[in-house]
């Protein structure tokens, strides 16, 4: 009898431990409702993150406080701690400051090329000032793919730069301490962006959101919605093997590349 129950209590810690959250998002464009691709997975195990990308042939594992960066097409991976995070930040805000500096000096045609190419996709980088990001709730609320949300705004500079809109943690499938886990995945890509000029403040100002935002929008100066949305279509409960977690076989470590000139 004391073995059967023990053989029991086994199977109910390994049913637990293989309880995993499957979460997918599509970016589709919000007046057509088409989707760019395919989904975005999110699963999350144990405290452990594994992302993939139907679309680009990478995925990232967080994992112990370590994140491994993976690229499919070339069967490589990059692993990342901490301190090789901020090394790595450290040396593109030195390489960001040296091109700030080598285009001031450039002729105005080849600046305003520059600026073009670069000031949408890097905040702060033409100007050399750090934008401020600050996140408000609108106290409105709103229904997404069948879930009621909450909605926020993100701030940059004072002017609606997203809109999000948010569920509580609690609300969504699962067992697993979501506040936290993805806490840590925020601060791993903080860590990451931290040398590019608000970046990392943009990541700081969603973590401190009570929730998870299941849709977001991208707002334009005259504070509507443009382009593409990002939207969760699926949370739900499933079993993950715990190879999801691991370097998948045949994969090779590549170091990280350093920044020059």
């Amino acid at each position: 009898m004391q073995k059967l129950i023990l053989i029991a209590a086994a199977a109910l810690l390994a049913t637990q431990a293989s309880a995993g959250v499957r979460i997918e998002t599509i970016t589709r464009n919000i007046e057509t409702k088409v989707a760019d691709g395919g989904p975005q997975v999110v699963m999350v195990q144990d405290g452990w993150i594994r992302t993939t990308n139907a679309k680009h042939s990478n995925g990232i594992i967080l994992k112990d406080s370590k994140v491994f960066v993976l690229d499919d097409q070339r069967k490589t991976y990059m692993e990342m701690d901490k301190a090789t995070m901020k090394k790595t930040a450290d040396q593109a805000g030195a390489a960001m400051k040296q091109l700030q500096d080598k285009m001031k000096n450039m002729p105005p045609e080849q600046r305003a090329q520059m600026e073009k190419m670069l000031g949408a996709n890097m905040p702060g980088m033409m100007s050399g000032k750090t934008p401020k990001f600050e996140v408000k709730d609108t106290g409105k609320s709103d229904t997404s793919e069948g879930r009621k949300c909450r909605l926020w705004h993100l701030l940059k500079d004072g002017v609606v730069n997203e809109e999000l809109c948010v569920v509580p943690f609690s609300s969504m499938p699962g067992k697993e301490d979501f506040q936290k886990t993805f806490r840590e995945l925020a601060e791993s890509f903080e860590g990451m962006t931290s040398g590019l000029p608000g970046a990392g403040d943009s990541i700081t100002a969603r973590n401190s959101i009570d929730g998870y935002p299941v849709r977001i929008r991208p707002f334009n100066e005259a504070g509507k919605p443009r382009g593409a949305e990002s939207v969760v279509t699926k949370w739900v409960e499933e079993s993950l093997p715990g190879s999801t977690f691991e370097i998948p076989a045949g994969y090779t470590k590549k170091e990280m590349p350093a920044l020059s000139r």
